[in-house]
């Protein structure tokens, strides 16, 4: 009845002082990155950051690159995301993660979750050779697009180490 509109947020690192990269240079950054890297791209983030995962989405099907999708909370948000419009990728470009060894490894991104080390996400079962539908390639580059959450650095440097033995490049 008051009107009163509050908005209660939190964010990582709030205790440091200074500011926090834009959005917008991150996805810059990612669109570079994608444009440049000859081999297949593993880019690990939030499922939640979905503007994130869109601009990915769009750089990689603007360069005729197909996206594999893998987390269930990353296909269920990217769903969601098509589902209410806030995106439209163009049909066969969002391809099945067990198929992503059927094109060119220059052709290929995929999107993952566990950029925070978490035991059963995508990128740590990858990581530790445990993924029944995905195994990584020595020359994949694997691009941890999320700061890393305060408590998650052992598994997260854990989960760098089982990927850097299999001679993938890490951003």
């Amino acid at each position: 009845k008051a009107k009163v509109l509050l908005l209660l947020t939190d964010s990582t690192n709030i205790e440091n002082e200074g500011y926090s990269l834009p959005e917008i240079k991150v996805h810059q950054g990612l669109e570079n990155l994608i444009k440049k890297i000859n081999g297949r791209i593993i880019i690990a983030a939030f499922a939640s950051h979905i503007t994130r995962l869109a601009h990915v989405v769009k750089t990689a099907e603007a360069l005729g690159k197909k996206i594999a999708l893998d987390g269930r909370s990353m296909k269920t948000n990217i769903d969601v995301a098509i589902e209410a419009g806030f995106f439209t990728p163009q049909k066969g470009t969002i391809i099945n993660i067990e198929d992503v060894n059927d094109y060119p490894p220059n052709k290929v991104v995929i999107l993952m979750t566990g950029a925070q080390g978490e035991e059963f996400a995508a990128l740590n079962r990858a990581a530790n050779k445990s993924h029944a539908k995905f195994s990584l390639h020595k020359g994949d580059t694997i691009i941890l697009s999320a700061s890393v959450v305060p408590g998650n650095e052992r598994a997260v440097e854990r989960m760098k180490d089982g990927l850097a033995r299999q001679g993938v490049r890490i951003i």
